[in-house]
């Protein structure tokens, strides 16, 4: 079967949306054959055309999920008044380093051997971490072997040796407290001792912190963010987020404590009296995947649910064309401007391609990530993204490696920073990601607090200009990082 997104026209009646919604609470078949026998062309009557099943009718805006025979392509017509589009798929904007994982179906080494081993501690108490993954890459080989820690921080290989020598070794952050680890040339003997750096952001601050100032009482006051996402927390540095819970990877969490953490001192977020709600989109954490009607829908409700700033840490599947244009999700950020909403969203991390949609939708803001190797500890996972693409003036901060760029009739609007941030994660903690998804939502909640300080603005009339209002308020208050425009844009939200 094949799933297909009906919508209606542009200037529709919403006679479709009746005939849809009729069909859907028809006790059976909730089925619609795939034109209408008084109005389809003859191509669509045609004996044997396959019906259309209803799966889901969002009627606010008309639009349906619809499956149709494996034998169709594509149903032959649309009932009168809408058109059929196909079901394409987002994924969050996260960055990772491209070193792939190798299952191995042997244990390496002669038989009868210690397995090689080793021990994770944290810098600051020398506490055992558990659970952190952790890959190592052999000198001269493709085979990546990976490993969890146990309750005593020990790590142990499918491979029998007492050391390797050159190896590639990544510790990834987790949830447990720490930046994670990066040795590209490591030399290690079985039972070594990995210490990992601790986050201590008051000692030292990520580049979120760097850049911008965290956020005081009164920051955001006013503003509504929709955060269209994997889910929000709970999380204890996030009471004021409403709507769906983190179900996946704690992306969604992550997100918006960069947006309105309400951490002490440092680990506050940009704008942390700024309202949160939460639509989750990404309904399965195994395939890491959003189709457009859900997106559409979420969009649509955060409209509805008087957001001011709808959060889009998520891009494209489709890499290849920059001129690729997803009608389902489109209608919703237009209809959403035309209520007073402004978008954010994600240039995308596919090592400086042009723009993703939907970044590159007229009414979004498209955002690029930057970094400050200053800000990360000398042996941080997160050192993978540096870059020598600096700041002018600014010897340590960098455009970071995988952030997309405006190119090929695409642009980049503003920046903001996105390698190696800390925020909110499930169970109450913090960890560092990377992407221009952390970068996205420092912008919105740099915005949010621009705007909580134009109470005029908020006040206006949920539509079009109000919209206009708000992303000009935004762009008057961007000041240049030292980039070429194609990788910030106008700057960065001061």
């Amino acid at each position: 079967m094949t799933r297909y997104v009906f919508m209606p026209d542009d200037g529709a009646d919403r006679l479709a949306v009746a005939q849809l919604a009729s069909a859907l609470a028809a006790p059976e078949p909730q089925i619609f054959a795939a034109a209408s026998a008084a109005s389809a062309p003859s191509a669509g009557r045609r004996r044997g055309k396959p019906p259309v099943r209803i799966i889901d009718v969002f009627e606010p805006t008309g639009i349906a999920l619809v499956e149709a025979s494996a034998q169709a392509a594509v149903p032959a017509a649309a009932p009168p008044g809408g058109t059929y589009y196909p079901v394409l798929n987002y994924q969050t904007a996260i960055a990772a380093p491209r070193a792939g994982r190798t299952k191995l179906p042997r244990t390496l080494g002669p038989a009868g051997g210690a397995l090689f081993a080793l021990q994770l501690r944290l810098s600051d108490s020398g506490a055992p971490v558990s659970g952190a993954v952790v890959h190592l890459r052999l000198k001269g080989s493709t085979i990546q072997l990976s490993a969890s820690s146990d309750a005593q921080g020990n790590a142990v290989f499918g491979m029998r040796a007492p050391g390797v020598r050159g190896a590639m070794l990544l510790v990834e952050p987790g949830f447990q407290q720490h930046w994670g680890y990066m040795d590209a040339a490591a030399d290690l003997d079985s039972g070594d001792v990995v210490t990992l750096d601790a986050i201590d952001l008051p000692l030292a601050p990520d580049v979120l912190r760097k850049a911008l100032t965290p956020g005081r009482t009164g920051d955001g006051a006013g503003v509504r963010i929709g955060v269209i996402d994997t889910g929000v927390g709970p999380h204890r540095d996030l009471p004021q987020a409403v709507g769906d819970h983190d179900t996946s990877d704690g992306h969604g969490t992550h997100v918006a404590g960069i947006i309105a953490g309400r951490g002490a001192a440092s680990n506050a977020g940009i704008a942390p009296d700024a309202e949160i709600r939460s639509y989750r989109v990404f309904p399965d954490r195994t395939t890491g995947l959003a189709p457009n009607y859900e997106i559409h829908k979420a969009i649509e409700r955060a409209a509805s649910d008087g957001c001011h700033l709808i959060n889009l840490s998520l891009k494209s599947e489709r890499l290849l064309d920059p001129h690729h244009d997803d009608k389902v999700i489109s209608r919703a950020i237009r209809d959403a401007a035309d209520r007073g909403v402004l978008a954010i969203a994600a240039a995308g991390n596919d090592f400086r391609r042009f723009v993703s949609f939907p970044a590159r939708h007229p009414d979004v803001l498209s955002v690029s990530a930057f970094g400050d190797e200053a800000a990360l500890p000398s042996r941080a996972y997160d050192r993978w993204t540096v870059s020598q693409d600096r700041a002018r003036g600014k010897p340590d901060v960098f455009f970071a490696n995988f952030s997309n760029q405006g190119i090929d009739g695409t642009k980049v609007d503003l920046t903001a920073p996105g390698a190696g941030v800390v925020s909110t994660v499930p169970g109450d903690g913090y960890a560092p990601m990377s992407g221009t998804s952390m970068a996205c939502p420092a912008a919105t909640g740099a915005i949010a607090r621009v705007l909580s300080r134009q109470p005029a603005i908020l006040a206006m009339p949920p539509d079009r200009t109000r919209m206009q209002a708000m992303r000009a308020a935004a762009i008057a208050a961007l000041a240049p990082v030292g980039f070429a425009v194609a990788f910030e844009g106008q700057g960065m939200v001061s």
